[in-house]
């Protein structure tokens, strides 16, 4: 072994022979991977027997038992419709679910052990290995031979042959290693560099690398392929950790997006350091702890999150995930945000059940939090009995999964969101096109923000905004946002009191007469105006907004929501100012609890 080599890698410290990357090269790592003996998974030497009967497998096996084991198809002219129509759901859906059952099927295989269960796993994996590309159509292209899903399809079937061994027969598993060798293996050897996602700036590096590694691990015997491989996949998650995350360890993408893309780097790392003894530790990284607390600073509650970009708002993560940062990051309120144990993913559903006990219970507080890099703050209160969160953001209109949001906030009070982020828009071709920012879920027409003149906020890193805490205020300037030549300036100021109250005021000033202007609301709850007065209504209470001087009307976006297959209807209350060379809008938000 070589000690100065498993030092500086377990450390996180920069290179000995490659200074170019900061990594190790394979000639560093191929003594290390010729002499691990370490398991992959530790725990798997527990009884399947004593698993199945724990809570969490007493869960998994439920799930397995309830399945509908026919096995949909994945076909042809699904497959293409996504270039005909640009819909991602006809050939997505069966795709996904084919996995889903794939990983039932292992679970029951494993943990049951009835006969019947290894002949769906065989079928399963024998039909995942019939599809004629792994890569879903919304991801082909140049440089897409290796997509998200791809890599995680070889992933999982390398665990799959992990925990059932011998018991498949020899030629599922040569099929298995031939299919993974032939789609994920030999053409990451080829060109490691050649794809987009290995920059490090989104979350399909965690992954693409993350699940790329995990197969090399579990299905390529020789450890000088290995070790090739692992060169550049260590140096792509390097590049992830560092450049995927603000300073102060904040996702751009969303807290949906910061789990899917540390799924796979904590399972790869975990692999590495079982097997390696320790050698190799990705999460030994200094910078992984202010990583790991992102999803507590964006906590609304203990099921939901300020979902800013293109992200969700639950704040259900996947268990082993928070369980393992709870450990190794020193993170545990973490444990207090897992969700249910099941997924579609192999690998997430086994580690949920070897690295979690069931719990929830994990000391956790919202308190009043600044990411300044990020330029997000979230400010909390008391209404009575009743918690009052605001979170606002400004950054800049072309950050990961974008929406163009500069100045726009959340407001959420006693576990109900009242003044919303209305979320990502319906994936599909032209969302992810030049035509992107059609949608109202892109568009900041769809977000709490003014409309100056007939100008809502363009996309562009050009258009941004910058974020200070005054005291109890949380400001905002965002003239930059706008592009207008003749807005001087144009202030936000979020003031939420000790009571509860939120003080809104908009301050705009103009060279020359000045424009019209529209304060806009959104939320996805029902809506009363009268006059200067607008009530935001819940089953628990109501957020009354008083404007000074404002006359409320409002809009519901019935059409809009359908396209983008949402179950609600988004409601868009606004206010006109009149053109002047000098505007404020003053708005007063109170909490009535019914």
């Amino acid at each position: 072994m070589q000690t100065l080599t498993i030092l500086a890698i377990a450390a996180g410290l920069i290179a000995l022979s490659a200074p170019a990357t900061g990594q190790p090269s394979a000639a560093e790592l191929e003594p290390i991977l010729r002499d691990a003996q370490g398991p992959f998974l530790p725990e798997l030497d527990a009884d399947p027997k004593a698993l199945a009967a724990s809570p969490v497998g007493q869960d998994l096996l439920k799930w397995v038992a309830e399945t509908d084991w026919t096995i949909p198809a994945t076909t042809y002219t699904d497959y293409r419709r996504y270039r005909a129509t640009g819909e991602r759901p006809p050939y997505e859906r069966p795709y996904f679910a084919k996995r889903e059952l794939l990983t039932r099927a292992v679970l029951g295989a494993w943990l049951d052990g009835a006969p019947d269960y290894l002949d769906r796993v065989n079928d399963l994996v024998w039909s995942i290995c019939e599809e004629t590309n792994w890569v879903v159509p919304a991801h082909e292209g140049p440089h897409r031979a290796i997509d998200l899903f791809c890599a995680e399809t070889a992933a999982d079937l390398g665990h799959v042959v992990l925990l059932l061994g011998d018991r498949l027969p020899e030629e599922v598993r040569d099929r298995i290693r031939a299919e993974v060798d032939r789609r994920v293996l030999a053409p990451y050897l080829e060109g490691p560099n050649a794809y987009g996602w290995g920059d490090g700036h989104h979350n399909w590096t965690g992954v693409c690398a993350g699940s790329v590694g995990e197969a090399f691990l579990l299905l390529e015997p020789d450890p000088a392929r290995q070790a090739q491989a692992l060169e550049h996949v260590l140096a792509q998650l390097d590049r992830y950790i560092h450049r995927a995350f603000t300073e102060d360890g904040a996702s751009l993408e969303g807290v949906g997006y910061w789990s899917y893309g540390l799924l796979h780097y904590v399972i790869l790392g975990e692999m590495l350091r079982s097997r390696t003894d320790g050698a190799i530790d990705l999460l030994a990284v200094p910078r992984l702890q202010a990583v790991a607390t992102f999803p507590l600073a964006m906590a609304l509650d203990r099921t939901t999150c300020a979902n800013f970009a293109d992200a969700e708002p639950s704040l259900a993560l996947p268990p082993f995930l928070v369980s393992r940062l709870a450990d190794r990051a020193g993170a545990p309120s973490l444990r207090a945000l897992a969700g249910r144990p099941f997924s579609f993913r192999l690998d997430n559903v086994l580690r949920n059940l070897l690295w979690w006990d069931g719990g929830r219970d994990a000391p956790f507080a919202i308190e009043n939090t600044y990411l300044a890099q990020a330029a997000v703050a979230r400010r909390v209160a008391q209404a009575g009995d009743a918690p009052v969160v605001l979170v606002a953001k400004a950054g800049h209109n072309a950050e990961p999964h974008n929406n163009n949001d500069v100045g726009s906030f959340i407001l959420h009070i006693d576990g109900v969101t009242y003044l919303c982020d209305p979320g990502r828009g319906l994936y599909s071709r032209e969302y992810f096109s030049n035509k992107r920012y059609d949608n109202l879920f892109a568009n900041a027409y769809g977000h709490s923000l003014p409309v100056i003149g007939d100008r809502a906020q363009p996309a562009g890193s050009d258009y941004r905004g910058e974020m200070t805490i005054d005291g109890d205020a949380v400001v905002i300037r965002f003239e930059k946002a706008y592009g207008l030549p003749e807005l001087r300036e144009a202030e936000r100021r979020l003031t939420l009191a000790a009571d509860g109250t939120l003080q809104f005021q908009d301050r705009f000033t103009f060279d020359g007469p000045g424009l019209p202007i529209k304060e806009t609301f959104m939320t996805w709850l029902d809506v009363q105006t009268e006059g200067s007065i607008a009530r935001i209504r819940s089953d628990k209470g109501d957020l009354v907004l008083v404007g000074d001087g404002l006359t409320f009307a409002t809009e519901r976006l019935e059409e809009e929501c359908k396209a983008n297959a949402k179950r609600g209807v988004l409601t868009r209350i606004y206010a006109q100012l009149p053109p002047a060379s000098e505007s404020v809008a003053r708005i007063t938000m109170t909490y009535e609890p019914r």
